[in-house]
């Protein structure tokens, strides 16, 4: 199956999940099966080549592991997927995402996401273990506020 488009993901694919994720340089301690019930991933020729997901909590979101495998970066994949994200927190009723980044802020500040104060973060979110471990104290924490009339 080539599709480069996001689609579901099942337990099947966490392995090779973790692999790409892990050769981005993204944390996978804490993912579980559990957890890809709200991933999404491209495929291309059937082998997982980008992937996100959320964690959601009371009314926010968390972003996490946004990865394109380096051989299809600027195409676009990882912008799909995030406006699909983007599109189920929205239908899951939440009105922020959050996420944090060592690599990529650019990325998603042209996303509509903006620097966010760490210590600021709802209390769920702020214990997550993203937040509590897995991610070094100097990645950056970004927000974007979710509204009717956000597009961006």
């Amino acid at each position: 199956m080539n599709s480069l488009l996001p689609g579901p993901t099942d337990a099947a694919d966490l392995p090779t999940l973790l692999d790409l994720l892990q050769s981005c340089g993204l944390p996978t301690a804490d993912l579980r099966e559990r957890h890809l019930a709200d991933f999404l991933v491209c495929r291309d020729g059937g082998r997982i080549v980008a992937s996100a997901g959320l964690e959601h909590y009371p009314g926010v979101a968390l972003l996490r592991s946004l990865a394109v495998s380096t051989d299809h970066r600027q195409r676009g994949i990882g912008s799909r997927l995030l406006d699909e994200l983007v599109q189920r927190a929205r239908n899951h009723g939440q009105h922020d995402i959050f996420l944090l980044t060592t690599s990529a802020a650019a990325f998603f500040a042209a996303r509509g996401f903006q620097p966010f104060d760490r210590c600021q973060v709802p209390p769920e979110v702020a214990q997550c273990s993203e937040f509590r471990s897995l991610c070094p104290a100097s990645a950056v924490c970004m927000r974007r506020r979710l509204s009717d009339g956000d597009t961006a």
